[in-house]
């Protein structure tokens, strides 16, 4: 989905998803002091570890528990879903955006983010694609469920518009996609997905690809791709497609961006 929707892909501050943010308030106690007074003790004050976590490749058999953690931190905030109002109740599911999510996951190049317990912290879904298998086909009318056939418009107005294999060099052959990004938001704010994404650079490269692409929907998303030195190729107002969704501001267009390797 439109990758990387998630708002706090890389610490970026937003009130109100892939949840309220975490905005720094910076307050003044007595355990400002503590070390000065521990000192005069000849004691020095605890150092407390940051929570450890482990980065694993994920599979078709992980799908389960990767629909759990988008549906908690990715589905219900994304830009678009919100402004359609894809999941109307808590309750509410829509299995074309699970399979939308999940089809890649046989592909062995997604990663996640794993704590010390076994329970995932951040989801990076990624996908291949081959300069020999475009099809530029709008295959969004064959979608039973009209809100989310709007967003997969959008999406394959994305993929004809940015035209990705007429800006890569022609030894380019595959690229790397990364289609949802999302923590969870207790990790928020620590770069976790810098990591995350770190780690998928490391594999496409592994695998050969010439390059990572990165469709964004989300004002914050966008200024993610740029931070980690991906290049905008092309951009559009959601207003400027009658059938799209409106998102609220800042969301106000969706873009494409790609970063050779």
């Amino acid at each position: 989905m439109a990758v990387t929707s998630d708002r706090n892909f890389v610490g970026l501050k937003e009130k109100g998803h892939f949840e309220q943010d975490n905005a720094r308030i910076e307050k003044y106690t007595l355990a400002d002091e503590l070390p000065e007074q521990l000192a005069t003790l000849n004691l020095r004050p605890r150092v407390m570890t940051q929570p450890s976590y482990t980065i694993q490749r994920l599979s078709a058999a992980d799908k389960d528990l990767v629909l759990k953690f988008l549906r908690r931190f990715f589905f219900r905030d994304e830009p678009m879903n919100l402004a359609v109002n894809l999941l109307e109740t808590p309750e509410s599911r829509c299995m074309e955006l699970e399979d939308y999510a999940s089809t890649t996951l046989d592909e062995g190049v997604s990663v996640a983010a794993v704590d010390e317990n076994g329970d995932f912290v951040g989801v990076i879904i990624n996908g291949i694609v081959r300069r020999e298998e475009v099809d530029y086909t709008d295959k969004s009318a064959e979608c039973p469920n009209p809100k989310f056939r709007r967003i997969l418009r959008v999406l394959g107005h994305l993929d004809r518009e940015a035209k990705i294999w007429e800006k890569l060099p022609e030894c380019c052959h595959s690229v790397l996609e990364i289609r949802i990004a999302s923590t969870h938001s207790a990790w928020r704010g620590r770069g976790l997905m810098r990591v995350l994404c770190e780690e998928s650079e490391r594999l496409a490269k592994a695998l050969g690809a010439g390059a990572l692409r990165m469709d964004t929907t989300s004002a914050f998303s966008a200024a993610a791709a740029e931070r980690l030195s991906y290049k905008k190729i092309y951009s559009t107002l959601y207003s400027d497609l009658d059938y799209a969704p409106h998102p609220d501001a800042p969301h106000l267009e969706a873009s494409v961006y790609i970063k050779e390797i």
